[in-house]
Formats: C-alpha cells, structure tokens, sequence
C-alpha cells in the first residue's frame, strides 16, 4: 500500500493553527483515501514541543516530530526526526512551500530519492529556497488557482486542483434557518481587509467576525472601528459554531487585499480562500474581493459577489440582506459548485490521478534498470 507524506511545518489544531493552510493538507489527505478506496495512506508530518501520533481519519495519521529548537517563526520549525519520517514514504508531498521546514524537508526528501510535490498556502519564512530555485527539483507543483500557478518559473511541471472542502461537515441547515447576520470567518490579520467590510458595514447590519487573533494591534484597530455599529468578534469557535454560523449568514466576506491598513504589500493574500468553499457548502452566498485566486472560485451573480470597492461591497451586502430570495437561490448555486468541482472527493480524485502517475513511472524505470 503506498504511503504519501504531507509535510507542513503547523497542522490544524488549536494547539499549533487553525487556518486554511493547515485545514486544506488535512482534507486533502482524506479525500485522496477516499477516492482511492484506501490504496494510498496519508501521514501528515508536522512538529510540536513532544512527539506524538494519531488517527485522524481512516487512513490518515498525524506524525508530530519533536522540534530541534523553537524558532522565532514557527513556519521554520525542525526535526532531527525528520529523515527518519520521510524515508518510510513512496512520496512526499510538501504544503507551505516556502519555509525553512520545506526547504530542508525537500533536501532531505530527494537525498532519500522521493518524487516531491509542492503546494503552496501563501505562508513564507524563508526567501533562501525561491532565490535559488529550489522548486525546479521538485517532481510536480500542485496550485490551488491558476492565479498561484503564475508565481512559477522553471521546468517543474504545474497542475491546478481547486478545491478540497469537506462538504459532508458543511452543509446546508437541515430545516429552514432563519437568516441573521453577515459572516467573516478566518484568521483576523490585516491582510485579510476585516477593516475594510467594517467600513462597508451599515450601521445597522448585524456583523459576525469569526477568527483567531494574531495581531494584537490589529484586533484592537478592528474594535475601535466596530464601535456604535452592530458587530460580535467570536475569537474561539469550534467547527459546530462555525457550521451554525455559515447556516444562518445572508452571506460570508473575504475581503482580503494586496496592499493593507498598514501600506504593506501581500503579493498573494488568498491562493484559494478555503472559508468561502465552506460557505458555499453550507448554501450559504459569498463576496469576495477582487484580488488573487477569489475570482475564480465565485461566480459573480450567481453564487455571490466580487467587488472592487467599498461602495460595492456596501451595496452587495444591502442587496443580499433584503432579499431573502436572492440568498436562498445564490446559496443554492453555491452548493451545486461544490458538489460538482471542490469538495474533497473531487479534489482527492485528481491528486490519486497524478499519484498513480508518478509511482506507476518510478516503478517502470526502476523494472527497466
């Protein structure tokens, strides 16, 4: 049975992230068992303070490797363990590409002569691997868009997967849910331009923030400007909070941007936006902004909005909360585009693709030696 290892220097648990970037390694990994009908097994390879494994889903493992020294960016953590975890894989597939843990996670993986993949959740650490074209050893770079696709250069071939969401945990509310509020999920950083659905916010809208808090300052910033308008912050939702969340929104922002409140500039805030696949899951509409890989996973008029400026998403957000119609018809489109392009299962069904690819290669040349 082959093994694949998903290397990511932090997994989804309050105890290391809770994030997109660390959600997706673990959907993906169960939709890849899935499709194969568990021909392949998935070890997810992160770090931690002490070692530690466990099941996640049947044929999902979690490996935590203790970590050498804790490093000021926890994207750079490492492991003397790490050779010994990957040696046991038939291949490694590395998620979070440019850190310190992915670059010498590559290093080793092709010393043990491992076909590598690589894809990347817009986190970086480290500029050492891009400025000397470590991805041009890798075997295959897996993107989320064909917006991320654009940031390779070289001979390693690309392949675009969208999608991954888990649309058997996020699902539309079984009986007719009232509709409440509009819904941000997702960490709150300055990237993902809470501040400007706060300005776009009417005074009378009733706003959810949902999402861990990261930037003390930039929390305290989002405080002061909900002040007098009605908006709750929910800082420690668990995954049933957030499913009853999506349920009873009108629809969930992601106003995410290049240049933040601060003037600093994120030449990839979203490769994918993984909150508004699970919005959509839950029949529920979504707005994006229009940056990076948001377009292509909205259908604008449709299954949501994509908007350019304040004013816009101002009027999208009116739009939406008085027509109950539009909400339930867009939320329903929503739905269908998960189930026909990006839940799990389709996503895990075109990873095994090029898996099988991959190794049913290596085992020709190496039959052929």
């Amino acid at each position: 049975m082959p093994k694949i290892a998903y290397l990511s220097p932090l997994y989804f648990a309050d105890e290391s992230c809770i994030g997109g970037g660390e959600r997706y390694p673990t959907n993906l990994a169960r939709g890849v068992v899935r499709a194969s009908k568990g021909a392949y097994q998935v070890e997810l390879i992160s770090f931690g303070p002490s070692p530690a494994r466990r099941d996640v889903a049947p044929g999902v493992t979690l490996r935590v490797l203790p970590v050498a020294k804790t490093p000021s960016n926890p994207l750079d953590v490492l492991s003397w363990d790490l050779p010994d975890a990957l040696d046991g894989a038939n291949l490694v597939h590395i998620h979070t590409v440019f850190t310190r843990c992915s670059e010498v996670g590559l290093l080793i993986a092709k010393q043990l002569g491992k076909p590598v993949y690589l894809t990347d959740h817009g986190g970086e650490s480290s500029n050492l691997g891009r400025s000397v074209g470590v991805t041009h050893l890798a075997d295959r770079i897996v993107s989320n868009s064909e917006f991320g696709k654009t940031f390779y250069q070289g001979p390693t071939p690309i392949s675009v997967i969208k999608g991954g969401v888990d649309s058997d945990a996020f699902t539309p509310s079984p009986t007719s849910a009232s509709r409440t509020h509009m819904l941000y999920v997702g960490r709150l950083l300055p990237h993902k331009g809470i501040d400007r659905l706060l300005r776009a916010l009417p005074d009378d809208m009733p706003l959810v923030v949902c999402g861990r808090l990261y930037r003390a300052a930039y929390f305290e910033l989002l405080c002061g400007m909900a002040k007098g308008k009605n908006v709750q912050f929910v800082t420690d939702a668990d995954d049933s909070m957030i499913l009853d969340l999506y349920r009873h929104a009108w629809a969930t922002v992601l106003p995410s941007v290049h240049h933040d409140c601060y003037g600093d500039y994120y030449a990839a805030p979203e490769l994918m936006g993984l909150t508004l696949l699970e919005s959509m899951a839950c029949g529920t509409p979504v707005i994006g902004s229009n940056v990076a890989a948001l377009p292509e996973y909205i259908r604008s008029g449709r299954t949501g909005f994509v908007f350019d400026t304040i004013e816009e998403l101002s009027g999208q957000l009116r739009s939406l909360a008085s027509d109950p119609e539009l909400v339930e018809r867009m939320g329903a489109e929503g739905r269908h585009a998960v189930e026909a392009e990006f839940s799990l299962d389709i996503a895990g069904a075109r990873m095994v693709e090029l898996y099988d690819r991959e190794l049913s290669g290596r085992r020709r040349l190496e039959a052929a030696s």
